[in-house]
């Protein structure tokens, strides 16, 4: 199954149309500010519900406009589509013309990766940035981890919110039947990221090695759980510090892939273009986990494809994805000339240019 086309209505400052993707290879080129990124994150919130480059909805709608819309029609027949009113502050989603409330179902329809400028953030920011990449792979892999991952997360605001009430009255009680429940699923989660670390670990080692990462020898990934040793004597250990700050500092929303090179944290070593390829090399290797463990077709985008890297990464890149199965690709550039050795890989390839928000359909046959 493959994402055959997407209609987009008031979306940014997109003119509204049509696009028809192509099974194997889609470029999308244009100069910059001309509307590639917009293209790219409609078919993202499309297949996500979400926007990759804002949590503030309303800026997706066109200026002037009150209610945007995408929708999208897959090779299978599935019809999905996805609308905001502005007015309402209301998003619908429908699957097959039927209303659903989950955002977590349409995301399990057809896997998405996205590469863009954002995606900096896995090795430069916080901790949280990290455990998404393990979250988004068990997401689709272990039918079970969005549920327990939810189930979880309502845990930590009950013990928390128990914690802030301790403040005033003390009921040991009360914490101790939150804590079993509280460690039962913290334990869960911690065992499941760890064990897709260690399937997607020799992966990620031989993607970059094929990506002629420098430091790929002297890499080492290592899961943080967010405590050390028996994490119900860490609860009981800490609890008079957890209710004075009113929150819990042991679990797994502390945790952290931490990722070093000799020892010492990437994001402090590693040069711009350097990340750029570990980044690449991580999400290739997502994708081609992905695939070995479930056999679903996903959708695999970089937006601004040929930033921060040379010639020579850029035709590592290009080669890593043309060796990916059953993956269908969406790429944004300036130029579609540095694509053309990636272009000559496929029989199936639509090309399209983006100026002012105008989306115009190239024939292949980059010169």
């Amino acid at each position: 199954m493959f994402l055959e086309s997407i209609t987009t209505n008031n979306f940014r400052n997109l003119e509204p149309g049509k696009i028809n993707l192509s099974k194997d290879l889609t470029i999308i080129s244009g100069n910059n500010a001309a509307g590639k990124s917009s293209v790219i994150e409609a078919i993202v919130f499309l297949l996500s519900g979400r926007s990759f480059r804002t949590t503030k909805q309303p800026t997706l709608i066109t200026h002037n406009t009150e209610v945007l819309s995408a929708f999208g029609q897959f090779s299978s027949g599935l019809r999905v589509g996805v609308g905001f009113n502005r007015v309402e502050n209301k998003k619908i989603i429908k699957i097959n013309g039927e209303i659903i409330q989950s955002l977590s179902k349409i995301a399990s329809i057809y896997p998405v990766q996205i590469l863009c400028p954002e995606s900096y953030h896995l090795v430069d920011s916080g901790p949280s940035e990290r455990r998404k990449y393990l979250d988004w792979l068990l997401f689709h892999v272990e039918h079970n981890y969005h549920k327990e991952w939810a189930s979880f997360n309502k845990l930590l605001k009950q013990r928390n919110r128990c914690l802030k009430e301790q403040q005033y009255k003390r009921n040991s009680t009360v914490l101790d039947v939150w804590d079993i429940q509280f460690v039962r699923y913290a334990e869960a989660i911690t065992n499941k990221r760890t064990n897709i670390l260690v399937r997607l670990k020799p992966l990620i080692l031989k993607i970059l090695n094929s990506l002629s990462f420098e430091s790929v020898k002297d890499l080492s990934f290592s899961y943080y759980s967010g405590y050390t040793g028996s994490l119900k004597e860490r609860l009981h250990e800490s609890r008079e510090r957890d209710i004075a700050v009113g929150s819990t500092q042991y679990g797994p929303h502390k945790a952290d892939l931490k990722i070093k090179v000799n020892g010492r944290m990437v994001k402090e070593v590693l040069s711009r273009g350097q990340k750029k390829i570990l980044i690449n090399g991580l999400f290739i290797s997502q994708t081609q986990q992905l695939k070995s463990e479930t056999s679903k077709d996903s959708l695999f985008i970089i937006d601004d494809f040929s930033s921060e890297l040379d010639e020579s990464n850029q035709a590592s890149l290009l080669s890593a994805l043309r060796a990916q199965q059953n993956v269908q690709i969406i790429l944004s550039c300036l130029h579609p000339a540095m694509l053309k050795p990636l272009v000559k890989g496929y029989n199936n390839v639509n090309m399209f240019h983006v100026e002012h928000g105008k989306i115009t359909q190239d024939i292949p046959g980059i010169e």
